[in-house]
């Protein structure tokens, strides 16, 4: 199923690439010299439901912290880059040269590092020369009166609702805006005073809110504020569905049935959901959170999936439908185990592919990381006993490589170790949230335990299972 999904992926891929070839040039520079030497990525969300990243420019700093880049977009586009503690983003339309101030550098400090509930400090990017009707400019001054103003009486909207005084900065703050024409950011201005709406509401007359903001309107696939308030109104519909009057139905047509027809009709009775094009998004959504819960079997979903992959009749539909295919079946167990290329302890590039033929326990660290230390010694003893069976690979995202080879030696470790920075794509490839996580590989470089047990968690009895198979094979 997920091969067919990738092969007619592949043609709207080409087709996106025609589009793609002929954008128009945008370009960012500047010059920031304590990132001399250094490089930074670029990002773009590929869809606001699944939030996979694609790679859209880097930014190499030369020794004295210039830096160009130039790059290809057909629409308003948001872009953003995580290094140090910051999440950073900005606006880049088509045909426009962007001077960007970069934040003054702070690296992660170790508790940083090794918390896996870390929250970066979240800023949108200065620009030399805006002028206040540039969209940048609109949607930064926007934020700032409107987060002001929330964050200000968040106790109160939420205590009194409507009779506190969110009607009148409604009204002025919609006074505000309202004379600039650029349609991004009116769109963006009009879901934010919508989700405030919402809240203040308790989401009372959310159905009606739908009929208005969403039912018969454009869907504005890259807006963050339609998309935010859209995640939040269905925000796991289909296990809500599940313990409402039709949730019997929802159940049937999903478990049993796999009939995007039969789903169409189901969810299109709601007359919120009459437009095809938005019912659709809606079913998307609901299939992509249910996938995280268990409420419905994870093969009818991914079959109801695939079913509406075939059928739609909108391009943007099917990436997100291949994306909620490759967010639930990457790392999950069974099947194959994304690919890598590191360098290791000598500079020597090593890939995945190296250790097909036997197991493979690997193990994503950091030396610093006292959980990851702990967990040495014990892996040590594993490696001694198992390492005729399996192959034992440590990646480290140590920042200091010398002093991490020095640890390795003190402690006379001697499978494999790798390196990876923080930004490199095999640790988001293999959801690394935390040190030290574990994966267990087949010969055939098929998960077998995904996340797998770590050393102190007893990996050494399915360890010994294996050994024991393969003695009485």
């Amino acid at each position: 199923m997920l091969n067919r999904l990738k092969r007619t992926l592949l043609c709207t891929l080409c087709l996106m690439a025609s589009v793609v070839s002929t954008a128009y040039a945008t370009r960012v520079f500047g010059t920031a010299k304590e990132y001399a030497n250094s490089e930074l990525i670029f990002y773009r969300y590929q869809d606001r439901i699944t939030y996979i990243k694609e790679e859209v420019f880097r930014l190499k700093m030369d020794e004295e912290g210039n830096f160009e880049a130039a790059f290809g977009i057909d629409r308003t586009t948001y872009i953003f880059a995580e290094f140090g503690i910051y999440y950073v983003y900005f606006y880049a339309e088509p045909d426009c040269n962007y001077e960007i101030i970069l934040p003054e550098y702070v690296d992660k400090s170790d508790g940083d590092l090794f918390n896996p509930y870390f929250q970066p400090t979240e800023m949108q990017l200065g620009i030399k020369g805006m002028k206040n009707t540039d969209l940048n400019y609109l949607i930064m001054d926007f934020d700032y009166y409107y987060n002001r103003y929330f964050d200000l009486k968040l106790d109160e909207l939420y205590i009194k609702g409507l009779q506190s005084d969110v009607d009148t900065f409604i009204n002025n703050i919609n006074a505000r805006y309202k004379k600039y024409n650029n349609q991004y950011f009116q769109q963006y201005r009009r879901y934010r005073i919508a989700a405030l709406k919402n809240m203040v509401t308790k989401s009372e007359y959310e159905s009606a809110l739908v009929y208005s903001y969403y039912s018969n309107k454009d869907i504005l696939y890259d807006n963050p504020a339609y998309m935010d308030l859209f995640n939040s109104i269905y925000h796991n519909y289909f296990d809500n569905y599940l313990v409402s009057p039709g949730g019997a139905d929802l159940y049937r047509v999903i478990t049993y049935g796999h009939s995007i027809s039969l789903l169409h009709r189901l969810i299109g009775s709601d007359p919120k959901h009459k437009r095809k094009q938005f019912r659709e998004l809606v079913m998307l959504k609901g299939i992509n959170d249910a996938f995280a819960n268990d409420n419905l079997q994870w093969l009818p979903l991914l079959l109801t999936l695939d079913s509406l992959y075939i059928t739609t009749e909108y391009p943007i539909h099917q990436q997100i439908a291949q994306n909620i295919a490759d967010n639930s079946l990457t790392m999950a167990k069974g099947t194959v185990a994304l690919p890598f290329e590191l360098p290791d302890t000598s500079d020597n590039m090593i890939s995945l592919e190296d250790f097909r033929g036997k197991y493979l326990y690997l193990q994503f660290a950091n030396t610093q990381s006292y959980s990851s230390a702990a967990e040495f010694d014990v892996l040590k003893r594993i490696y001694n006993r198992y390492k005729g069976l399996c192959l034992f690979v440590t990646i480290l995202t140590d920042t200091d490589k010398e002093k991490a080879k020095k640890f390795i030696s003190d402690k006379s470790l001697n499978w494999t170790f790798l390196f990876a920075k923080a930004n490199d794509k095999v640790l988001s490839d293999y959801k690394v949230t935390a040190f030290p996580t574990y994966y267990l590989i087949d010969p055939y470089g098929m998960l077998v335990m995904s996340p797998a047990p770590s050393p102190s968690e007893n990996i050494e009895k399915y360890l010994f299972k294996i050994l024991e198979n393969r003695k009485k094979k």
